[in-house]
């Protein structure tokens, strides 16, 4: 009858072979192409299983003799794992304040999933999720390192729309925050911890990052990975001056210090300097080569306490999808202005009209009193 267990479709036959590793007998196998029930396709859904049975009918004797129905055997269908969609992906990069990084800084790693659902159990038929898995791995780096994996059941297949959860990893301790969004798509955010970026020699290798999803399905099968390449730059500009009187102010911008060790900033990196009043005077100029910047003070002012800073770093540019994300703030710098005589002030170098004047006066007298020697010899020859 149709709701026995012996009901169903006939596959076929199997020529039983030979196996000498096995003491019961021979082996077989048999291909399931039968195309009048639904297809496995994509077979991997609640109901994505196959209950098998089997028996044996000798053909010595000539009789066909039939053995007992074998034991059931159930399959459940699992196929590849989708690989996540890198193109919903997004990081945000926290950025230095007065040149420093903001206590609890993280990196925000952010995207969607759509995790597979299969028909799993031990002896009732129940459901197992996906598994996702995140990783970075610096640049210069030869191995991935790994920051999360979801534990069993992170997906809740029969979850509405608009649930939030979140997951936690206990190895690393990150939790993965969740928010159904259809019936099939997870978006998801971790929070990196900015120690977690290291190494950085200022290169910029040593700051560029790539961010790596991987989704596990219930039979361990793995997905291909999908990942965001971004430079992840942290460290503060590093402010140096050089030069501070009323003619000009000048210094030096740098990117990484370390010691001995000093990498210049980026060409066109913008310097803020506020001149002293009352705030609103102010001058932007670009970094140029070898990390130099200077800037001439404005009509007027020739004395009090002068501020100079990277309010952002504008030459790191926007990411990936055009926004820009703002960049590091360097220490402010300040030093009081200095009065220096100007070198164009001083003599035979067109500086004041009047120390020319007195140059040529010296020079007209000198030459009066050589005429005057010289015909006072030529009238005592007389």
């Amino acid at each position: 009858m149709k709701g026995t267990d012996t009901w169903g479709f006939r596959l076929g036959e199997a020529e039983c072979q030979v196996d000498p590793k096995s003491k019961q007998g021979g082996s077989w196998r048999i291909q399931d192409t039968n195309k009048l029930y639904p297809s496995p396709d994509p077979g991997n859904k609640y109901s994505g299983y196959r209950r098998y049975h089997a028996w044996v009918t000798e053909s010595v004797s000539g009789f066909g003799l039939t053995s007992f129905f074998s034991n059931i055997g159930t399959a459940y269908f699992v196929s590849g794992e989708n690989v996540p969609d890198a193109s919903k992906f997004s990081v945000t990069v926290p950025h230095t304040v007065n040149g420093s990084l903001p206590a609890d800084s993280v990196v925000v790693f952010k995207g969607e999933v759509s995790p597979i659902y299969t028909a799993w159990s031990s002896g009732d038929l129940g459901m197992a999720d996906s598994r996702m898995v995140v990783s970075i791995k610096q640049k210069t780096a030869s191995d991935w390192t790994p920051l999360l994996t979801t534990p069993a059941n992170t997906f809740q297949r029969d979850a509405a729309a608009g649930t939030v959860s979140s997951a936690e990893d206990s190895a690393t301790g990150l939790t993965l925050g969740l928010t159904k969004t259809t019936s099939s798509t997870w978006s998801w955010l971790l929070n990196i911890p900015a120690d977690k970026f290291t190494g950085y020699t200022g290169g910029d290798e040593t700051q560029t990052y790539a961010f790596q999803v991987e989704m596990i399905n219930p039979m361990n099968i793995r997905s291909g990975p999908a990942s965001l390449e971004r430079k992840v730059d942290m460290t503060p500009t590093t402010l140096a001056l050089e030069r501070y009187d009323v003619f000009q102010v000048a210094g030096k911008a740098y990117k990484y210090v370390d010691g001995d060790t000093k990498v210049p900033e980026t060409k066109g990196t913008v310097v803020h300097i506020t001149w002293p009043g009352n705030g609103n005077n102010s001058t932007d100029v670009v970094v140029g080569d070898q990390g130099s910047w200077q800037a001439t003070p404005p009509e007027g002012v020739n004395q009090g306490e002068f501020t100079a800073q990277v309010l952002s770093d504008d030459a790191e540019g926007p990411d990936a999808q055009g926004r820009f994300q703002g960049g590091n703030q360097s220490a402010p710098v300040s030093h009081e202005l200095e009065f220096r005589p100007s070198n164009s002030a001083l003599p035979l170098t067109g500086g004041w009209p009047l120390s020319v004047l007195k140059i040529l006066s010296l020079m007209a007298l000198g030459l009066v009193g050589f005429v005057a020697c010289l015909r006072n010899r030529q009238e005592s020859r007389h």
